[in-house]
């Protein structure tokens, strides 16, 4: 039994000094459509650990962040939730943090989609309940696909709404909304059950 743990602790020694050495940084401004059709510019950055272990040319994600400055709004997250939807709908903004952490979906019904649903409210994110967020009108505007092969492919600059990859059936005209999104990909929180 000692000889096993100590073959895991060295592992997670070797992997942890792979991942430690550097970390790639994604920072990029997009344009986002809103459900009212308005374009907004955000504010974005990804970081990912470089190598991963043993042979992996891209290491495991760190955290996300996202800032739309003329509300003064940002959030920064870990790597198990990445932003998918921004958008402002009567004045209110809201967000959607698609989860891989089954925590997100504890106590919730299985039925519920594998998301944390934010709205602002008094300068702060508040996380309200998927029944109480517009599921049906907000979109899936904000790209998951920002890494590339290389540092060289990830997003930097400014990506225009027309030339990035958004997640699901993405239409330049017709992006689809965040209900749309999480029942085709059957993102359900039952996937944790």
């Amino acid at each position: 039994m000692k000889r096993r743990t100590l073959l895991a602790s060295s592992l997670l020694v070797t992997t942890g000094c792979a991942w430690g050495s550097k970390i790639d940084v994604a920072e990029w401004t997009e344009e986002v459509k809103l459900s009212d059709g308005r374009m907004i510019t955000v504010w974005r950055r990804a970081r990912r650990y470089s190598g991963g272990f043993p042979n992996s040319r891209r290491g495991p994600y760190i955290d996300f962040e996202f800032k739309y400055d003329p509300l003064g709004i940002s959030w920064k997250g870990d790597w198990s939730g990445d932003p998918v939807s921004f958008d402002l709908i009567d004045g209110i903004p809201y967000m959607v943090i698609f989860t891989g952490n089954k925590q997100v979906c504890y106590n919730r019904p299985s039925t519920d989609y594998s998301a944390q649903f934010l709205r602002w409210q008094n300068g702060q994110w508040i996380e309200v309940r998927q029944a109480d967020f517009p599921v049906q009108r907000a979109l899936i505007n904000l790209s998951l696909h920002f890494w590339g092969y290389s540092t060289a492919d990830d997003y930097k600059g400014r990506i225009a709404w027309g030339d990035k990859e958004l997640p699901g059936g993405f239409n330049q005209d017709h992006p689809d909304t965040v209900k749309l999104f999480f029942e085709r990909g059957s993102r359900f929180c039952n996937r944790f059950s």
